[in-house]
């Protein structure tokens, strides 16, 4: 058997890489060479532009999961289990860096199944870590060595993405014991990182090794010779809920540590810290400047690391640095302040900041949920084990048939992986009474100011609930979400409309009723012809005269990768954000971008402001976005499309989608409606139908269009 043999897409896509035509077998010398060989290669490929590295990777662990299978448990297959995991180390460690969670997330299972399956939601087998049984010492020796490093990885996933919990509950004994016997060895470096994160994962999980592992820690930072740095990354844990198993208190420890170890703190270690001294209104006043200051700085760092989107990616992985701030401010603070906070993490320079006229919505404040806004706040205190918070979580997870995890952790779902993302309309009455049992909007509605309209709703940590449909139907009106945070332009009053009529069912029906519209309104209305290709839509795009553009078609959305989520073409290539983002806009006022296509505001939800998604990424202080925060069906598409027109001509945008939504729900009513713009439209005779009656008015359909700002 020749490497070839074992490797015939790699060695197909890179000939010069390697002698192929050696022979190779799965024992000895030769699986530890090439694994040598393989890890060093992804690692050179290594770059600005991150593409060719994961290109590498992710050919040869195609390779190997096809090799893992013919093999199966033969004698080379603890061989292949080493070499798995060796050459996985360097996508692990760069994923987690940049906040690619998700694939992360795949690439330990991998590391450690032979069975795990990446493009798979859920995955159960059996996994291995290091050394293996029947591998030479060598190659077990070079598994080992990189042994920490995967620990690190695998319990920050636990703890910031999830479904690893009961994995790092079997391991965390083993794991703890190689990370005590590698700092013993002598590696501090890398292991008392590693040890304070499953200390991290621990105290939050309520694991059994939490308190003891904490407690040798504290112990261990009183010693002599312990080095400033080891100190400081365990005086940062001692700030969290971890100080409970040590002699001083979280706030001690962090004056402690900013008097005493100022000189070694990097990253967020001083914010973080900063955030732990702040116990009201005055030391907040006292400290805003430089708190801003420092988190401002620390968020540019991170936006350097990466370019184009993958800097937002890096962002807000690192969100829950400012939650003790958010936290804090949501219990003393007003509006005002929440909002500079987010501007300094978030804000583009360059930008304005847009006012604080704002509700802001913390959606999961001690599991309950806070309401600011100028002048007040509601704070609605979260049930035992935030209960309404974890129902409202798993209420989405099964009307969207996706997985949100929640204050309790990981928690069992059956997922049909031929349904992910689609909703489940008949679990929209289930979904209804979550929402309303953890937002309480009727008991907050009150408390507002009489005849307030905010300028936008920002809810931290963003959830993809239809959070502002339903405050649309119980306030009556209906406030744009936030997502760049910048002060808008004026928006543009409407005269012309240009559409990009993508292929669906009812494209053409959609179209002809925007047409009639627009005879009606004097709109001037204007159809891309083919090709649909990349270069019809950037002229499509870059349009100066289009006020009001308009997408009808299909969208791709990864629930990790923002480089396989976008508007799907006629060809099947699906342009993402980071391309379109890059053609140019009108310079004069805000259009309207509407997007009419499957979850092009979808997002993916890390802790902080909806800003991961299509859609959220083509929010602009020149151009708004409506779209569909899930997959949408084709009757609710053209019933959401046609009615939109019809209110964009009379009505302001944010008003025009609050009678759009409540007329969704009034299927009849919906079709008088129509008939005064004309009878004969196909648009009519499509929705007339009971089925279409019924999608149109559920939750999952009335509830998916979203206004961003």
């Amino acid at each position: 058997m020749t490497l070839r043999d074992s490797f015939p897409t790699t060695s197909a896509a890179y000939p010069g890489l390697a002698n192929w035509d050696a022979e190779f077998e799965w024992k000895g010398v030769a699986p530890m060479a090439v694994a040598g060989f393989f890890r060093d290669a992804i690692e050179q490929a290594q770059g600005a532009d991150r593409q060719p590295f994961f290109d590498l990777a992710e050919t040869i662990r195609g390779d190997l999961t096809a090799e893992t299978r013919r093999i199966g448990d033969d004698e080379g297959a603890v061989w292949l289990d080493a070499m798995r995991f060796i050459i996985s180390i360097p996508a692990i460690m760069t994923t987690v860096a940049m906040g690619a969670h998700g694939d992360c997330y795949n690439w330990l299972h991998w590391s450690a199944s032979r069975t795990h399956n990446v493009n798979l939601r859920a995955n159960q087998g059996d996994y291995r870590l290091p050394p293996y049984d029947g591998v030479a010492t060598p190659m077990n020796a070079a598994c080992l060595r990189n042994l920490t490093d995967w620990i690190t990885a695998a319990f920050m996933i636990a703890r910031k993405f999830g479904g690893m919990d009961d994995w790092c509950d079997q391991i965390a004994d083993y794991c703890i014991a190689h990370v005590l016997d590698e700092i013993v060895a002598g590696d501090v470096v890398r292991g008392v990182p590693a040890i304070v994160t499953i200390a991290n994962w621990a105290t939050n999980r309520g694991h059994k090794c939490a308190e003891p592992l904490v407690s040798s820690m504290a112990e261990i930072y009183s010693r002599p010779g312990i080095d400033d740095r080891s100190k400081a990354t365990m005086a940062v844990l001692f700030t969290t809920a971890a100080a409970q198993w040590t002699p001083q208190t979280h706030q001690e420890w962090a004056k402690e540590a900013l008097r005493d170890l100022r000189h070694v703190l990097v990253e967020h270690e001083v914010v973080q810290l900063l955030a732990v001294t702040i116990n009201d209104y005055e030391d907040w006043t006292a400290a805003r400047v430089q708190i801003l200051g420092e988190v401002r700085k620390l968020a540019d760092e991170y936006r350097a690391l990466e370019t184009g989107p993958a800097a937002i990616l890096a962002l807000e992985a690192r969100v829950a640095i400012i939650h003790p701030l958010i936290f804090s401010l949501t219990e003393f603070g007003t509006v005002a302040d929440v909002m500079d906070l987010l501007w300094a993490w978030y804000g583009v320079d360059g930008m304005e900041q847009a006012s604080a006229d704002v509700l802001y919505i913390g959606s999961a404040h001690k599991n309950g949920v806070a309401y600011l806004w100028p002048g007040g706040r509601h704070l609605i205190e979260g049930d035992e084990g935030g209960e309404s918070l974890e129902g409202l979580l798993a209420g989405l997870s099964t009307a969207l048939n996706e997985y949100f995890r929640g204050p309790a952790g990981d928690r069992a779902l059956l997922l049909d992986e031929r349904m992910l993302g689609a909703p489940a309309h008949d679990k929209a009455p289930e979904l209804t009474a979550a929402i309303a049992r953890h937002y309480r909007f009727d008991e907050m509605a009150p408390h507002l100011p009489e005849g307030w309209r905010p300028r936008s709703v920002v809810v931290m940590p963003a959830h993809r609930d239809p959070v502002q449909a339903t405050l649309s139907n119980i306030l009556g009106w209906l406030a744009p979400m936030e997502a760049s945070l910048a002060a808008p332009l004026q928006d543009r009053t409407t005269r012309c409309v240009s559409i990009w009529p993508g292929e669906t069912q009812t494209t053409e029906a959609e179209v002809s009723f925007i047409r009639a519209v627009g005879l009606h309104t004097g709109w001037e209305v204007k159809v891309v012809g083919a090709p649909l290709d990349q270069r019809a839509f950037q002229a499509f795009y870059e349009d100066p005269d289009a006020d009001l553009l308009w997408v009808i078609g299909h969208g791709e959305q990864s629930p990790f990768r923002q480089s396989e989520s976008g508007l799907v073409l006629a060809d099947g290539t699906v342009l993402t954000s980071a391309e379109i983002a890059a053609y140019a806009r009108p310079e004069t006022g805000r259009r309207l971008l509407v997007l009419n296509i499957c979850s092009a505001t979808t997002t993916q939800n890390r802790g902080g402001l909806a800003r991961i998604g299509f859609g959220h990424e083509l929010t602009t202080t020149d151009q708004s976005v409506i779209g569909h925060l899930w997959p949408i069906d084709y009757y609710a598409a053209l019933a959401f499309g046609c009615s939109l027109s019809l209110d964009l001509a009379e009505s302001s945008v944010a008003e025009a989608l609050a009678s759009t939504m409540a007329r969704m729900q009034q299927p009849e009513r919906l079709i008088r409606d129509f008939e005064t713009v004309d009878t004969t439209q196909e648009a009519i005779s499509r929705l007339r139908s009971e089925r279409a009656a019924e999608q149109i008015s559920n939750l999952l359909s009335w509830g998916s269009p979203v206004l961003l700002t």
